[in-house]
């Protein structure tokens, strides 16, 4: 962007239009005036066209997209962990927008590493993870020390049994009962019935499977996938777990054989296990077993039915949980001082890995902002000294004394986001104690708090809606691409892991790939222009130029005014001395040449003829005079 000098008005004084206007006669002054005042108007059009042209040719591509990538590409270098920069806030793109735009007297506003904070937000989810231990299913085979951690309940089972055979006919433990999710193709209930040697004697004289019409009570989300799914909240117990797995809304009476064929197995789990195999272009013989046992037992309306009663289950399962939860929080302090603690720990590493990194960066880019400006400028530029040596000592005290007065400021500002680090780790240890959807919904005000608070600050900023609205969504859509990015870290890593030295460069590759996506899409998203910013930007610039113009005009104007009211007076009086005194001389027959004369030197008009000897010179050169 253009500075206004560029488009500033030529600064005019009333000295400097008499100058002008001196050499004028009364008949071109007005002339002068006009061209004078036209000047501004054409000067005024060509400033409009430079301005439009300043906002339609836009940035430098350079600039804007390839000097940020190739930075990011330094980011992920100086992201690995043996370096230990990273988690001290220390990355290329910020050393060199530092040491850029550095100055003594303004203050640097940095911002917030999204894939820093989400690091460390990952890890601090993971230190709150709570280890229950083993999976055990009955109460039977539970350790000594912990006759509690069992998952199955088997009084919940029977109860649940019992009351559906109940539900199913007039009197209470008829045999026969209905499968509430095997259906045939024309949605046909499937009957089943309970045990017994006699039943079962009948099915085999007719040659029929038992175990396709014997019934089974069965956890629609297993007892096994509660525990590992749930098991990480600190506020949950395994037998809290336990009785949200035996809630009425997770059992299902099917028959045996289905049940078998599910065993430890979600539906969902296991429909894309189905999928899976179908898709395969060549199967194993124990594959081709398992996939032709699901198609025989498990039709489209059973999937239908299933995968519709899971999701009720787990809706059930996840708020039976979440209120235990809930309840813990409000009744337990010890929960809440716990996470508290916690929280306060790992704000105070957070602050003493920040606080080293400012003072590096500190004295980073005062020094660097001093050797850069000796080697464009040399050693003595703004320093006001005449020697080398003094200079230099000079720069040295002047960069001694900006670190010491800053690093107060690095202090509190490092206080200052301890306190918002601790409310964010806070929130996130309170957050990994809910389980399911609840749990991944909070998430996203824990991994966005930064974003959030970013985003009061702009609406609270002077800025107009349009620029706020825009900066809200380039904040919003990073912070998107970066966890996206970590969504498909586990993918990448894999990946990388598998090269030599994979293990190193795998942090260094996933800064890259979520700092490369991050700059793209900002990038695309200004060239987008959604809120029309540039154009008001471009108003708002066309209307800052001409406010000065405006400014400088008016005080050319009263000097230019001062000046042709001088000058039109001084030509006024002179005209009248003049014109007085050839009235006089012809009034008094006198001779009217000196006055003509000087009525002709007044405006400034070659008479030629002066003198006498002139005329006589004029007559005998010509032929035949023509006087008009």
């Amino acid at each position: 962007m253009a500075t206004n000098d560029k488009y500033a008005q030529p600064v005019l004084s009333t000295e400097q239009v008499l100058s002008e206007l001196r050499g004028c006669s009364p008949l071109q002054v007005s002339k002068q005036l006009i061209d004078m005042e036209l000047h501004d108007r054409r000067d005024s059009l060509e400033v409009m066209a430079n301005i439009y042209d300043e906002f339609d040719q836009g940035g430098n591509v350079t600039d804007e997209l390839l000097k940020p990538l190739l930075l990011n590409m330094c980011d992920g270098l100086l992201s690995i962990k043996k370096l230990g920069l990273k988690q001290r806030g220390i990355t290329a793109t910020r050393l060199v927008s530092e040491i850029n735009n550095f100055d003594y007297l303004g203050a640097s506003v940095t911002d917030k590493d999204l894939q820093l904070e989400k690091s460390r937000l990952d890890a601090d989810s993971a230190a709150h993870r709570d280890d229950k231990g083993s999976y055990t299913r009955d109460k039977g085979d539970a350790a000594a020390g912990t006759p509690e951690n069992y998952m199955e309940d088997v009084g919940k089972k029977k109860a649940y049994t019992k009351a559906y055979f109940a539900s199913q006919q007039e009197k209470q433990e008829k045999l026969r009962v209905y499968s509430e999710l095997e259906l045939n193709d024309k949605g046909e209930r499937k009957q089943l019935r309970r045990s017994s040697q006699q039943y079962k004697a009948e099915l085999e004289a007719k040659g029929l499977n038992v175990v396709e019409r014997t019934y089974n009570a069965d956890h629609n989300l297993p007892l096994k996938h509660i525990f590992d799914e749930y098991q990480g909240s600190k506020a949950l117990s395994v037998g809290d777990l336990r009785d949200a797995a035996g809630s009425a809304e997770n059992f299902d009476i099917i028959s045996q054989k289905l049940n078998k064929v599910k065993l430890d197995s979600s539906w969902t789990d296991l429909k894309q296990k189905r999928d899976t195999l179908k898709a395969k272009p060549k199967l194993t013989s124990a594959e081709k077993k398992t996939l032709a046992s699901l198609e025989a037992h498990v039709n489209d309306p059973t999937w239908d039915k299933a995968l519709a009663r899971e999701a009720e289950a787990r809706s059930a399962v996840e708020s039976h949980l979440n209120k235990k939860v809930v309840s813990k929080l409000l009744t337990d302090s010890k929960l809440a001082q716990g996470a508290a603690i916690d929280a306060g720990k790992r704000a105070k590493d957070d602050l003493v890995d920040s606080g080293v990194g400012e003072l590096i960066i500190l004295v980073v880019k005062t020094v660097s902002f001093e050797l850069k400006d000796i080697f464009e400028n040399g050693m003595t530029h703004g320093t006001g000294c005449s020697s080398t040596l003094e200079a230099f000592g000079f720069r040295m005290q002047r960069a001694l004394k900006y670190i010491k007065q800053n690093i107060v400021n690095i202090g509190l500002g490092s206080l200052k986001d301890a306190a918002v680090n601790f409310v964010k780790y806070l929130l996130n240890a309170i957050v990994d104690m809910f389980v399911g959807i609840l749990k991944k919904a909070l998430k996203v005000i824990t991994e966005g708090f930064s974003a959030i608070l970013a985003s009061i600050k702009i609406l609270m900023g002077e800025s107009s809606p349009a620029e706020k609205a825009d900066a809200i969504t380039k904040l919003l859509a990073t912070t998107v691409v970066t966890y996206i990015g970590f969504a498909f870290e586990e993918s990448v890593l894999g990946f990388i892991n598998k090269l030599p030295f994979g293990d190193v460069l795998s942090d260094a590759v996933m800064v890259i790939f979520t700092g490369i996506a991050s700059t793209v899409v900002v990038w695309l998203l200004d060239k987008m222009d959604l809120f029309s910013v540039k154009d008001e930007k471009r108003a708002a610039r066309v209307k800052e130029i001409f406010d000065m113009r405006i400014r400088q005009i008016k005080e050319n104007t009263d000097a230019f005014e001062s000046a042709a009211l001088q000058t039109l007076a001084k030509n006024k009086l002179a005209f009248r001395q003049i014109a007085e005194s050839m009235s006089l001389a012809i009034y008094d027959d006198r001779d009217v040449n000196d006055s003509v004369y000087a009525m002709a030197g007044f405006m400034k008009i070659d008479l030629e003829i002066n003198t006498t000897d002139d005329f006589m010179a004029l007559l005998g050169t010509q032929d035949r005079l023509v006087v008009n």
